[in-house]
C-alpha cells in the first residue's frame, strides 16, 4: 500500500513514518518504479511505535523492542522510572505504561489516537564507525560514533536484569548480561557498515571464574558483595585478614578479597582455571577466546595491584595461599586482543577510565566531576601514593588518574526529594516527584543570594571512615526553611567534593560535570562552579562511558589520535562554551 493508506490507517504523518524510515524502524520495500509499497507488516509497526511514542519512549528504546533486545515490560519499567521524575505516577503516561505492563504487549493499539511525529531526518551516510559497550551494573550501553565527521550517531542503554543473589552476596547471572549485551551488538553490526573498530567497558571489581576452555564456571561475583565483610574467624572478616597478612588495604567486593573469601570458605569452583571481570569474559565470547589479557585500568581495580610495577602483588597473594596461575595475564598497553567478522576489538578498560576518556577533551587541564546516586571527581596525576579517600589508578599510555568517591553524593539530593514526598503523602496529597519543586526553590534560593544550612553530606560516612555520619549545623530562626534545607544540601555535595580536590597534587583549569544529578539539575553545575572557582561544561553526548570506550578503541586501530585527551570528539553543550 502506499504512504497516503498508511497515514490513514495509522494516523501518522508521512513525515513521521519517513523518519522512523530513516532511523531504522521500518525497512520498507519498494516497487519498480521507486515508489515505496507499504505491507501489512509495516503498518502494525507503525501502530507499534506511535503507541510508544504517545508514553514517551524514546526511538532508542523502540528500537530496542522491536529488535528484540529488550521487552515491553523491560521498556515500561524504564519509562515508568522516568515518569515519575517527571510527573507522577498518576499521570496519563503512567496509566498507560501500567497497561502495557499488564497486558506485556502492546494489545491496545486501538486505543491511541492523535498523536503525531513533528519532527523529520533524512537518511544519511556515515564515515568510519567505532562501537562502544558498557557492560554496567544493571544496563548494557553502547554507541555508535562516526569518527570521520566527529560526531555521535546513536546510543542505547537496555537493562539487563540479571541479579541471582543480593543482601552480603551480590552475583549476577552471567549467562543474562552476555545474551543480552550480544544481542545489542550483533543489532548495531547488522545495522551499520564501515565498522572499524569494537571496544568494551564495565563495571570494575567483580570477578568471573572461568575453566581452561575459557567458560564461566561461576556467577559474576560483582563490586557490591559484601561477603568480605563476614566474620570467618578470631572476630575478624576478609579485608581484615588480608591487611594483617599483607599490610595493603583493601576493600570488599574487590575481585582479590571475593576470591580469598572463597578459597577460607572452600567456595572456589573445582574446576577455575583462571578470573576475569565481566567485560572480559564478554570478549573471550564474541572472540572465541579461551583467555585474554586484562589490562592494568581493570586489574588494578582486584586489589593487590602494583600499579607502577603494572602486576599483581605476588609476593603478598602467595602469603594469602593464592596461586599465581589463577591470576589473569596483564598488560599496561592499548592493544587489539581479538577480532569480531574481523572488525578488530580492542582490550577492555575499567569503566571510571573510559568515563574520563569520554568526558573529558583535555585530559592534563580538565578533571572530570560526577554527580549520580554517588559522587566522583576525577584527574591525571602524576604517580603518587594516595591514602584514605583517595585512590590511584592507572589510565591509558601510562598516565595515571587519581580519583575520591563519595559513599552518599547524589543520593543526598534524593534524599531531600523523598522527605518532601512523604510529607505531601502524609497530608493525603497524589505520590508525584517532588524534584520540579526542589528543584524551583533550589533556583529561588541561589538567585537571591541564600547561603543555605551548613551541611556535611556524609550520611553513609566515608571510604576511610565508614562509621562517621552527616550533620546539619548553624540552624537560626531565619534560615530554618525548605529553601535553605535544599540549597545547603546540594553546597554539601560539592563541598565534600572539593575536599576531595584539595588533596590532588594538581590542580587543574576546568571541571566537566556529569552525571544524572547534574544534568537535571542546572543550580548543581552553577555550585560547582563557585565552590572549585573555575569554568564548568557538561557534555552533550550520550553515555559517556560507552562513548569513552568507543574512541579508545578507535585510538587502538590508529584511526585517530590521543593527544591529552581525545580534544575534538569531546561536544559540549553550546551555552557551557
Amino acid at each position: 500500500m502506499k504512504i497516503n493508506d498508511v497515514e490513514k490507517i495509522t494516523g501518522l504523518t508521512s513525515k513521521a513514518i519517513r523518519l522512523y524510515e530513516s532511523k531504522g524502524l521500518i525497512t520498507v520495500r519498494r516497487d519498480e518504479n521507486g515508489y515505496r509499497n507499504y505491507s501489512d507488516k509495516d503498518v502494525n509497526t507503525l501502530k507499534s511505535i506511535k503507541l510508544l511514542r504517545s508514553v514517551g519512549a524514546s526511538i532508542s528504546d523502540i528500537k530496542l523492542y522491536l529488535f528484540g533486545i529488550i521487552s515491553v515490560n523491560e521498556l515500561m519499567d524504564k519509562r515508568k522510572a522516568e515518569i515519575l521524575n517527571e510527573s507522577g505516577q498518576n499521570s496519563e503516561k503512567y496509566r498507560l505504561c501500567e497497561r502495557l505492563s499488564q497486558n506485556n504487549s502492546l494489545d491496545i493499539l486501538d486505543d491511541i489516537n492523535g498523536f503525531s511525529e513533528g519532527e523529520e531526518t533524512v537518511n544519511k551516510s556515515y564515515g568510519s564507525i567505532s562501537v562502544g559497550i558498557d557492560i554496567g551494573t544493571t544496563t548494557v550501553s553502547a554507541v555508535i560514533y562516526d569518527i570521520d565527521n566527529c560526531e555521535q550517531v546513536e546510543a542505547f542503554c537496555a537493562p539487563h536484569n540479571s541479579y541471582v543473589y543480593s543482601d552480603f552476596r551480590s552475583e549476577q547471572d552471567v549467562s543474562v548480561i552476555i545474551e543480552k549485551t550480544e544481542r545489542l551488538l550483533y543489532h548495531i553490526l547488522d545495522s551499520y557498515e564501515n565498522i572499524v573498530s569494537i571496544g568494551i567497558t564495565g563495571q570494575m571489581h567483580g570477578i568471573v571464574y572461568i575453566d581452561r576452555e575459557g567458560n564461566a564456571v561461576s556467577n559474576l561475583i560483582n563490586w557490591q558483595d559484601k561477603r568480605g565483610d563476614k566474620i570467618l574467624k578470631d572476630g575478624k572478616n576478609a579485608c581484615q585478614m588480608i591487611y594483617d597478612i599483607t599490610k595493603e588495604s583493601i576493600s570488599t567486593g574487590y575481585g582479590i578479597c571475593t576470591h580469598y573469601y572463597n578459597v577460607l570458605s572452600g567456595e572456589v569452583p573445582k574446576n577455575a582455571r583462571s578470573f576475569v571481570s565481566i567485560m572480559d569474559y564478554f570478549i573471550m565470547k564474541i572472540c572465541n577466546l579461551k583467555n585474554v589479557t586484562v589490562h592494568s585500568s581493570v586489574a588494578a581495580s582486584f586489589g593487590l595491584f602494583d600499579i607502577r610495577k603494572n602486576e599483581f602483588m605476588k609476593d603478598k597473594l602467595s602469603l594469602l595461599g593464592i596461586e599465581n596461575e589463577l591470576l589473569p595475564s596483564v598488560t599496561g598497553e592499548s592493544i587489539i586482543v581479538g577480532n569480531l567478522r574481523g572488525i578488530p576489538v580492542s582490550i577492555a578498560i575499567g569503566d571510571n577510565q573510559a568515563s574520563f576518556l569520554g568526558s573529558v577533551s583535555e585530559n592534563e587541564e580538565g578533571m572530570l566531576i560526577n554527580i549520580g546516586t554517588g559522587s566522583q571527581i576525577s584527574a591525571v596525576s602524576e604517580y603518587c601514593c594516595a591514602s584514605g579517600d583517595m585512590e590511584i589508578r592507572p589510565l591509558i599510555e601510562g598516565k595515571y588518574l587519581i580519583c575520591a568517591s563519595s559513599l552518599c553524593g547524589g543520593f543526598a539530593y534524593s534524599m531531600v526529594e523523598g522527605f518532601f514526598r512523604s510529607y505531601i503523602l502524609s497530608m493525603g496529597m497524589e505520590n508525584v516527584s517532588q524534584y520540579k519543586v526542589i528543584n524551583q526553590l533550589a533556583k529561588d534560593a541561589y538567585e537571591n543570594g541564600e547561603n543555605g544550612l551548613d551541611i556535611d553530606v556524609s550520611f553513609f560516612g566515608k571510604r576511610s571512615n565508614p562509621d562517621l555520619r552527616g550533620s546539619i549545623k548553624m540552624i537560626d530562626s531565619q534560615n530554618f526553611t525548605p529553601s535553605s534545607l535544599i540549597i545547603g544540601v546540594l553546597k554539601g555535595m560539592c563541598n565534600e567534593l572539593y575536599g576531595f580536590y584539595r588533596l590532588f597534587p594538581q590542580k587543574k583549569k576546568k571541571a566537566v560535570a556529569s552525571g544524572g544529578a547534574v544534568k537535571k539539575n542546572p543550580v548543581l553545575k552553577n555550585l560547582i562552579a563557585d565552590t572549585f572557582d573555575m569554568p564548568v561544561v557538561t557534555s552533550m553526548l550520550k553515555e559517556e562511558t560507552a562513548t569513552g570506550v568507543s574512541l579508545f578503541s578507535a585510538f587502538v586501530t590508529k584511526k585517530i589520535e590521543y593527544k591529552n585527551g581525545f580534544g575534538k570528539y569531546i561536544k559540549y553543550m553550546r551555552s557551557d562554551l
